[in-house]
């Protein structure tokens, strides 16, 4: 079993984790270290969790006996947590960072599996998360970027929850994108509009390109076509198709024959969160992608 530890444990997003660790065949949870918590049982903050799991918050956090460190704090206490972790000496502990700090730090890949799988699957120990919003504008934009596409000005229209962070959206992207395709000019326009849902999240995107629907249709699926997590189509869908679960739907269209428009849904306590922490920690195993991640869409 993978011994697993959460720091920043009371968090929502840590509370989201721990709902799908629970009930993942190749994990147990063995730390929950939230100081401010210290001694309770964590189903008196996170719901859900009653007859699942009886585990308490503490104080103490030893990542010696660990064999993976879910970093779910602040921003700000995310770094002396992983700091911490690098001078208790495990050497063989792998690390998703959840906040994205590590970003640009020596040894941290990228923890989307649609861009970085191979990196994840070939030795890895440690990785970065995007927001969610990133992620889900990283997974419209990737085809694009590794063919070339991205030559004028991105536009996004991004619906989401308004306590999903979204500030590093445009650093994350730009930095990711400029990596696949050396050319882009980093030319991107993001327009926010705050949710009624707690999960929803929904993009609209448009580039410039002069390229024939079916064309980049058959662009999408050679890169998709093995990934278990995101689907394309002409159709538009609804975020009931993704929440609760760790997809992301694209929708293609081109509504004048010099623009591709790109929809893209999720949810954003997976995508780029908990599902997809637990994503990243499958391929750092090993493990199949879906691994306790073969959820239900729950807004029906």
């Amino acid at each position: 079993m993978i011994k697993a530890g959460i720091a920043g444990a009371d968090t929502r997003q840590a509370g989201e984790l721990i709902r799908i660790l629970v009930n993942h065949p190749e994990v147990e949870i063995a730390t929950l270290y939230a100081p401010g918590h210290t001694g309770e049982n964590i189903t008196g903050l996170h719901h859900g969790l009653v007859g699942e799991a009886d585990m308490f918050f503490t104080d103490r956090l030893d990542t010696t006996g660990l064999d993976i460190l879910f970093v779910a704090t602040s921003e700000e206490d995310a770094s002396d947590i992983i700091d911490l972790a690098d001078r208790q000496g495990n050497e063989t502990l792998r690390i998703v960072d959840m906040t994205g700090v590590s970003r640009t730090k020596p040894g941290f890949t990228g923890g989307l599996s649609e861009i970085f799988r191979k990196p994840l699957v070939r030795g890895a120990m440690r990785c970065w998360i995007p927001t969610p919003p990133a992620s889900a504008l990283l997974i419209a934009l990737f085809p694009a970027a590794a063919n070339l596409l991205l030559n004028g000005s991105i536009r996004a229209d991004i619906t989401l929850p308004a306590d999903i962070p979204a500030d590093k959206t445009s650093g994350q992207a730009v930095s990711v994108l400029s990596g696949v395709q050396n050319s882009f000019s980093g030319d991107l326009e993001i327009s926010l509009t705050p949710s009624a849902s707690v999960r929803e999240m929904r993009l609209s995107i448009e580039i410039d390109t002069p390229m024939m629907l079916p064309d980049i249709m058959s662009l999408y699926d050679r890169i998709y076509d093995d990934h278990n997590f995101t689907w394309f189509s002409t159709r538009s869908f609804s975020t009931a198709e993704v929440a609760g679960t760790n997809k992301c739907l694209l929708t293609l269209s081109k509504p004048t024959p010099s623009i591709l428009r790109i929809e893209a849904v999720a949810d954003p306590r997976m995508r780029g969160g908990a599902g997809e922490a637990v994503h990243a920690m499958n391929l750092l195993f090993g493990l199949h992608e879906r691994t306790g991640l073969a959820l239900k869409a729950s807004e029906f």
